[in-house]
């Protein structure tokens, strides 16, 4: 392992780079680059990421590199094509951040059927409104729907049985049936029917050419005037102009996302100036435990693929074909 360089080019827990350290020069780039990413990576043997771009031409440019450890589950930002095809593994952290995930969705859930955040600014901006304006509505015994019942759809399932006795459905085509009642969870078949019957419809599934676009105006047509939507996964599944349309309609009654299109997303979006939307900047995984967990992954993959040894969680695993 001499003479290794590993690239980090955010900041990560210092739990990775000191496991690192010891057998590997640890580069953290700053926050603003002077030069392309490629151009610190070109000496690079393996590459901690988190929202940076890892495309076929930093991939190509970095002939000795031999990991790309992903700092998180979805790999959107990784070309996975193109680094399959030079040999590079690519890993991400699946066990480390559900628990956080689910909790931040379990709390936009909260915070938008209770109106907390509506009823924050009203105190804060100095325009007190009548109490009942403020009326929510309970979680206890209402149904969950969950697009995607992995890690982080799994964990939420189980809060929200434990807690609020909800009923929780999903519409996973790579679960089996028996898979999701050892979750307490319903699998449902058809997307349509899980729509129109969720109180709150959770997304915990990656962006890929089936997901992008997943929900638009006539899925939100399908869901129930009173019912939520939740997003922390990836923006570009939900259709934010259909969203806005639907919210401003009274379609649903409110959403709530951690992930945009475009991030960070412009402070004149236009779902921002709707009462009934919560909008949190791509933070659902960030945490510290989760955060020191993740950074702590990155680094035993990458000593791992050093090694010789094949990762945990490779993302890619045909590289070892």
């Amino acid at each position: 392992m001499a003479n290794k360089k590993v690239i980090v080019p955010e900041t990560i827990h210092p739990a990775g780079p000191e496991i690192l350290r010891s057998v590997a020069e640890v580069v953290s780039l700053p926050e603003q680059l002077e030069k392309p990413l490629w151009d610190y990576t070109a000496e690079a043997h393996a590459i901690i990421v988190r929202l940076w771009k890892i495309d076929r031409e930093v991939l190509g440019q970095s002939k000795n590199l031999m990991i790309v450890a992903k700092h998180g589950v979805g790999c959107d930002n990784i070309d996975i094509e193109a680094a399959t095809q030079r040999k590079v593994v690519v890993t991400n952290t699946l066990l480390d951040n559900a628990e956080s995930v689910a909790e931040h969705d379990l709390g936009l859930m909260l915070a938008i059927n209770k109106k907390i955040v509506e009823a924050d600014r009203s105190i804060r901006l100095g325009k007190p409104r009548p109490r009942e304006t403020f009326d929510g509505v309970e979680l206890k015994d209402k149904t969950l729907g969950l697009i995607g019942v992995g890690h982080i759809g799994s964990t939420l399932a189980y809060q929200c049985r434990a807690a609020f006795n909800m009923s929780v459905m999903a519409y996973d085509p790579y679960v089996s049936k028996e898979k999701a009642a050892q979750m307490g969870v319903t699998k449902i078949e058809k997307l349509d029917y899980m729509l129109q019957n969720a109180d709150y419809v959770v997304i915990c599934v990656p962006l890929t050419k089936e997901t992008a676009n997943l929900i638009g105006s006539r899925e939100l047509n399908l869901m129930k005037p009173d019912a939520f939507l939740i997003n922390s996964s990836r923006g570009g599944i939900v259709d934010e102009q259909a969203l806005y349309d639907s919210l401003t309609r009274g379609t649903i009654a409110g959403a709530a996302m951690d992930v945009f299109l475009k991030e960070p997303p412009p402070a004149d979006h236009l779902l921002f100036s709707l009462d009934n939307f919560i909008g949190t900047p791509h933070v659902a995984g960030s945490t510290k435990e989760a955060m020191k967990r993740m950074a702590t992954t990155c680094a035993e993959e990458i000593l791992r693929v050093f090694r010789g040894e094949r990762p945990k969680f490779p993302v890619n695993p045909q590289v070892f074909d």
